[in-house]
């Protein structure tokens, strides 16, 4: 049976370069680009293959995309295709592009914050950058640019997620992402990881501020890694499954197409200096980790679970991170709480 659907949100990286050297950095960005990056004439060739798969949209990425001045053509050329743009960056760049952003039709920027300045400035490994990034912040949301803040958690920050909250809802942000921090890249070198216990001091942040009761004035919102099917995220969202090659897709700054971009290299699916966005897109044999998983497939960590057949093992980033397969993410919530529930309460 042919796949029949969409991919309903792209990931664009525009470059893997990147002006920071973060500790955590899944995808170990340096200052080097990847050889031979897509030009400006071939992105765009890309985003006018967009509309024939329905894309609704495009969210731009690095390394650091603010390093490539392609980004301004790419986010306008998106915005005559209809097509809404988002873009994700370290912020250390973001003060001086607030008038070409503005200008751009950009839907939102997301903005990387690990924690209040001390913490935030020893992952990113520079001195100073927090007040760099919270002087854009506040020069963007000035000129009416829609800001959001993600965070990548881990044994090092957990305790100051509530602070800042504080702070980040004191600038006038009013969404937050928060996320498990990848046991890839640069983070498998070092002591940024994700314990069980801290993974569910996050699940019990969450819920909290899930409460119809909760005061937070921010809503926060969890990434797909962050799950699935317990009491500690029930109201967030409905989850059926990774999204990545279902509705989903990345395209690499050199034109490889893979599932997510956070996947490793070795999940590529083709390139699109070789074939169109279609067709690898509905190829039978593409994507085949997420769309020919049957319950089978599941992971030790996942094969006795009563939500097997929909959740499909959660992340597949994940878990590809973490146990080198699809359908097994251990960072779930409904199995640590099985396992160990006197942490929560």
């Amino acid at each position: 049976m042919s796949f029949e659907g969409f991919p309903i949100v792209i990931g664009l990286e525009l470059t893997l370069a990147c002006n920071l050297r973060c500790r955590h950095c899944a995808s170990a960005a340096t200052t080097r680009s990847r050889s031979n990056e897509l030009s400006l004439e071939e992105l765009l060739s890309i985003c006018d293959q967009f509309p024939d798969l329905f894309v609704q949209e495009v969210d731009i990425t690095g390394g650091e995309p603010l390093l490539r001045p392609e980004w301004f053509a790419v986010t306008t050329h998106l915005n005559k295709l209809g097509i809404p743009v988002r873009m994700v960056t370290n912020g250390s760049l973001l003060k001086e592009n607030v008038p070409q952003l503005k200008e751009s039709g950009i839907a939102t920027v997301g903005i990387s914050l690990d924690g209040l300045e001390a913490t935030h400035d020893r992952i990113r490994e520079r001195p100073g950058l927090f007040r760099t990034i919270v002087s854009g912040i506040e020069t963007a949301l000035k000129a009416g640019i829609p800001i959001a803040v993600i965070t990548a958690v881990n044994d090092t920050n957990i305790e100051e997620l509530q602070a800042l909250e504080t702070f980040i809802c004191n600038l006038g942000i009013e969404h937050w992402q928060v996320q498990p921090t990848f046991s890839l890249g640069r983070a498998k070198e070092g002591e940024l990881t994700l314990s069980d216990e801290t993974f569910l001091e996050l699940g019990s942040f969450i819920q909290c501020r899930q409460e119809p009761c909760s005061s937070s004035m921010i809503n926060l919102v969890p990434a797909d890694g962050v799950g699935y099917f317990s009491s500690l995220d029930s109201r967030t969202r409905a989850w059926s499954g990774c999204a990545a090659g279902i509705s989903s897709c990345g395209i690499t700054s050199n034109g490889l197409i893979k599932g997510c971009l956070s996947m490793p290299d070795r999940y590529v699916e083709g390139s699109l200096r070789e074939r169109e966005l279609w067709d690898i897109w509905f190829d039978e044999n593409s994507f085949s980790g997420t769309r020919r998983f049957s319950t089978a497939d599941l992971g030790d960590n996942c094969t006795a679970c009563e939500h097997g057949e929909k959740c499909k093992g959660g992340c597949s980033v994940m878990s590809i991170a973490s146990t080198g397969q699809y359908h097994n993410n251990p960072y779930c919530f409904h199995r640590l709480l099985k396992e160990q529930p006197a942490i929560v309460g």
